[in-house]
């Protein structure tokens, strides 16, 4: 099952479905800079994604385009340059063993991956193990791919940045701009009745 996760996370497989949001959604309005004009900054409509069962909350500008198959969202960005995947493919705490898992199902999918930096990061407020890879996709296309892999006692989060060898400046700070709004909460289980 984990297989089908990680498969999904890095794009090899892209199923629909159809995932019901429910619960409390945080009002935010969250500043997304447009243009070169710094002196006017632009406020851009934003969408706001709580998943109650997986304990995960996030924002992204409307813009970007939002599929989910199972508990995988992946969001891309207006022209398809920067893809950023949310996931918990697993209950408790397996940080170790996902990014391993990650590290290796990458390494496979680009040719000459290399590690172009591994260490601690942050996502949701949460200590997180990262690391960053270069390689070349399919297609010839020099790929750049983060990993940020966190954990709750509750469940196991991974997201993965996928990006050009050279990202537009302002697709990354959109993606920064995501990850800073991430919040990690102990996960609403569904009752029956």
């Amino acid at each position: 099952m984990r297989d089908r996760f990680l498969d999904a996370l890095t794009g090899r497989r892209l199923g629909g479905a159809l995932f019901v949001l429910c619960g409390l959604i945080v009002a935010a309005i969250v500043l997304w800079p447009e243009g070169d004009d710094a002196s006017e900054p632009r406020i851009q409509p934003v969408r706001i994604v709580s998943i109650p069962q997986l304990g995960l909350t996030f924002a992204h500008p409307r813009a970007w385009r939002r599929t989910v198959a199972g508990r995988v969202i992946r969001l891309r960005s207006p022209e398809g340059a920067a893809v950023l995947t949310f996931a918990s493919p697993v209950a408790g705490r397996h940080t170790a063993q996902l990014k391993a898992d990650l590290l290796q199902l990458l390494r496979k999918r680009y040719d000459g991956a290399r590690i172009v930096r591994d260490g601690p990061a942050k996502l949701g407020g949460r200590p997180a193990s990262s690391f960053e890879i270069a390689g070349v996709a399919a297609g010839g296309r020099e790929t750049r791919a983060l990993v940020l892999v966190a954990s709750s006692r509750y469940r196991t989060y991974a997201v993965t940045l996928l990006t050009p060898g050279l990202p537009s400046a302002k697709r990354l700070a959109e993606a920064q701009q995501i990850l800073a709004t991430v919040r990690l909460v102990e996960p609403v289980v569904a009752s029956k009745g």
